[in-house]
């Protein structure tokens, strides 16, 4: 028995480790192939869990967002040609006189809300009444379209616009479109932006002495000031030349590169001097020069990008008129 024990267990071992030779091979190639292939998974869930993470912080740190409810807002515009949000009934009242036109951006909140709570915030004084206009383009990504909803819904004065809010033009000469559509009994704009302080007491005033008497073009005075221009402007047979603002002479376009917010290209504009044109911080216009001024506009396929030289000055010297001065100083501090 020991013997035969031995002779099994000898045929045995023999069988095992001898026989299959063959198959050894294979056997450790199909184990070898499986865990590669194994690894391979992981690996590839590994990269695409950092990419994920990435592209996901990388939103978050820079604000590029999704909102799913502003992309559909924004086709709904798109389709219909209309603003994003808007408030039609801003100028339902006859009794609007002035429009003040604020050019804005979605973020810009802080700087809209001190508006509304000084000089935005007298909008019938001197017999004149006035309305405020917050005009903001559109930016994709983040998460504000709530925020500017509820602030449109509280407040009634702004006006979200499909066009990209870094084209600054374009947005300014939509802005004149929807006023001629929707404040069309409105006579005067007076543009300005959102990080300046405007004396809308004096600027009442001035609409005022516009309002009383105008066919009296003779000594028009106020604090001492005279208003003779703006009155000639305003009743002469082409009333729609009617542009004040603080005017510049022309000057030359900025052609070195290292002042990259200021240079232009000759392809943008060949000519070697802007023609005279008014400052963007403000300029008074009736309805009459908007609507002239928004034709002429929308005719140029590629608006120069600064728009108060296109809107004050080239634009009017295309009309052959210019922007005038208005009689007022203008304080920078």
């Amino acid at each position: 028995m020991p013997i035969q024990t031995t002779f099994y267990q000898r045929t045995f071992y023999r069988d095992l480790f001898l026989s299959p030779i063959s198959h050894q091979p294979r056997n450790v190639f199909m184990r070898r192939n499986c865990s590669d292939r194994v690894c391979l998974f992981l690996s590839f869930l590994l990269l695409f869990y950092c990419g994920w993470y990435i592209f996901t912080s990388s939103n978050r740190i820079f604000g590029y967002q999704r909102d799913t409810a502003e992309e559909l807002a924004y086709k709904n515009a798109i389709l219909t040609s209309s603003p994003i949000i808007e408030n039609k009934q801003i100028c339902l009242s006859d009794e609007v006189d002035l429009v003040f036109l604020v050019v804005s951006s979605r973020s810009r909140f802080l700087e809209r809300q001190s508006i509304r709570e000084t000089w935005g915030s007298m909008s019938d004084i001197f017999g004149v009444h006035s309305q405020r206009l917050f005009v903001i383009g559109y930016q994709s990504g983040g998460k504000l379209y709530k925020d500017l909803s509820n602030e449109a819904a509280h407040e009634q004065d702004l006006l979200y616009l499909t066009i990209n809010d870094s084209s600054v033009t374009l947005k300014e000469l939509h802005a004149y479109r929807w006023l001629e559509q929707h404040c069309s009994s409105v006579k005067y704009i007076f543009k300005t932006e959102d990080d300046l302080f405007v004396n809308s007491l004096l600027m009442h005033e001035l609409i005022r002495e516009l309002k009383t008497d105008s066919n009296n073009v003779q000594n028009r005075y106020l604090y001492n000031i005279s208003l003779n221009s703006l009155f000639l402007a305003q009743t002469a047979s082409e009333a729609s030349k009617f542009l004040f603002g603080w005017a510049y002479q022309p000057g030359r376009p900025e052609r070195n590169l290292n002042i990259s917010q200021y240079y232009v290209t000759y392809e943008e504009y060949p000519r070697e001097l802007y023609p005279r044109y008014c400052s963007g911080f403000g300029y008074l216009m009736n309805s009459k020069t908007r609507d002239l001024l928004t034709t002429e506009g929308f005719k140029i396929e590629h608006p120069f990008r600064f728009s108060d030289i296109f809107i004050t000055g080239i634009l009017p010297e295309t009309l052959n008129f210019v922007c005038e001065t208005l009689p007022f100083t203008l304080y920078e501090g």
